[in-house]
């Protein structure tokens, strides 16, 4: 059993190598006691379009029979619907089988117990320490909460003036659903790669990267559409483009959702560490507190709960309403309150975002690392760097905060990767701290080559 799959807000790993039956039937296993613990007997459980999802669901069913759970099977749904099963269904437990972003090899499970995220490194030991399991078989049965997600979102986030918006899902799970949602709102829908296909024959489903923007950029602009939104693998992340084709920041949406949030309740904004210095600015300007937590979705969930936050946002695309909403990332329902916005606005859409701070940034940028150690390679750059004349904060790996730029390092918890992000207020000193943190890296890892991805 691959240990590296246990990581620090799910589990995930090559769907071939790390997620064999006995892997699996104890993942459930162990579960499945957790959830009986709690005095139920039942979890939901969904996944996405991967040509894995068939024999980890088998498996994965096995072991939470053994445990005394049965599972309601929502089928192909986004993430987002497992979590809202959660919260609108009869039992606070489920798990959705996804790789997210991962490349279409890999696969996982993102899992709630009792209302609440739970991590891979939290069962880790026990399913180690489990040496066989004894079968058994529950009343297993399907579910869907499709029509009260339709019902609701359409309560909340139904247009003021019709839109003409391009969605794409890279043929991942949140396609069909997403359209459905659009068009339920109000929308003239233009969908592309809305068939789920694991093997993801279009581009990767992963909207942080411009690369995987060129379809919907381009159907935009045939279309003379008004805007257009782009999902990951398990509609969790989104992505928006305006009708001249550029790419908004996730900065920007979550500074354009905090100015609509803040005016119906005061309240904390939770940001993670990749996110400019310029949001937590905004956020007090508009009488938010700004609270930065670690990257990952486990993590802003908890800081939201603890908080009570108003919305939660990551770099990454992730975004978390819990204003008249629940809390978890959701990027199909995200962008139907954008759209709401924007269609009660007579600016359009690259106009409402020209108002806010420009700054000089560079995406989220990746170098490959060993997986097993890339936590051990952080302690090393941390002890080992020399940054002059700055404010070091190391709440996820290191930020490196000066007076007109920051730069972040720290390792990915879902792939081998460091995961590293440029900011400055001009473009001279964004290369200013780039140039720093390159030089640092040569000298702490002198093999490790500086190549993004």
């Amino acid at each position: 059993m691959n240990p590296n799959i246990f990581r620090a807000y799910d589990i995930r790993g090559n769907a071939n190598k790390d997620f064999d039956p006995s892997t699996v039937n104890k993942i459930g296993y162990v579960l499945g006691k957790r959830i009986s613990s709690l005095g139920d007997s039942k979890v939901y459980v969904g996944h996405d379009s991967r040509t894995s999802k068939d024999e980890i669901l088998k498996n994965l069913t096995i072991g939470l029979n053994a445990a005394g759970i049965a599972v309601i099977s929502l089928g192909l749904v986004p993430t987002p619907m497992v979590y809202y099963a959660t919260k609108i269904g009869d039992c606070s437990h489920g798990i959705m089988i996804t790789g997210s972003h991962n490349p279409k090899d890999d696969n996982g499970l993102k899992i709630v117990i009792n209302d609440a995220p739970t991590s891979g490194l939290a069962i880790k030991e026990e399913v180690f320490a489990l040496d066989s399991i004894e079968l058994k078989t529950c009343n297993n049965s399907s579910g869907s909460f499709e029509k009260d997600y339709l019902n609701e979102v359409k309560k909340k986030a139904s247009l003021k003036r019709a839109l003409k918006i391009v969605l794409d899902a890279g043929n991942g799970a949140a396609g069909p659903l997403a359209r459905k949602v659009f068009e339920n709102i109000g929308a003239e829908v233009i969908s592309v790669n809305e068939t789920p296909d694991g093997n993801f024959p279009n581009h990767h489903p992963d909207p942080s990267k411009e690369k995987n923007l060129a379809q919907v950029k381009e159907k935009i602009l045939v279309e003379n559409a008004d805007l257009g939104f782009a999902f990951d693998g398990d509609g969790d992340r989104v992505g928006l483009i305006t009708s001249t084709g550029k790419q908004i920041s996730s900065d920007h949406i979550i500074m354009i959702l905090c100015e609509y949030y803040l005016k119906k309740l005061k309240g904390p904004i939770v940001y993670d560490v990749k996110c400019s210095n310029e949001l937590p600015k905004l956020i007090k300007n508009l009488g938010g507190e700004p609270l930065m937590e670690k990257t990952g979705h486990f993590n802003i969930k908890n800081a939201i709960k603890k908080s009570g936050a108003v919305l939660g946002g990551e770099m990454s695309g992730h975004i978390f309403i819990n204003y008249e909403w629940y809390g978890f990332d959701d990027a199909i329902f995200t962008a139907a309150i954008l759209s709401k916005i924007f269609s009660e606005s007579r600016l359009n859409v690259d106009e409402l975002f020209d108002k806010f701070p420009k700054t000089f940034s560079t995406a989220e940028l990746n170098l490959d690392v060993d997986d097993s150690k890339k936590f051990l390679m952080i302690e090393k750059f941390i002890k080992e760097m020399n940054f002059k004349n700055a404010e070091i904060d190391l709440t996820d790996g290191v930020r490196v905060n000066k007076a007109n730029c920051w730069g972040l390092l720290r390792a990915s918890n879902t792939s081998p990767k460091f995961v590293l992000r440029y900011e400055g207020n001009s473009e001279e000193e964004l290369m200013n701290i780039k140039d720093e943190f390159e030089s640092n890296l040569k000298q702490v890892f002198p093999n490790l080559p500086i190549e993004y991805s």
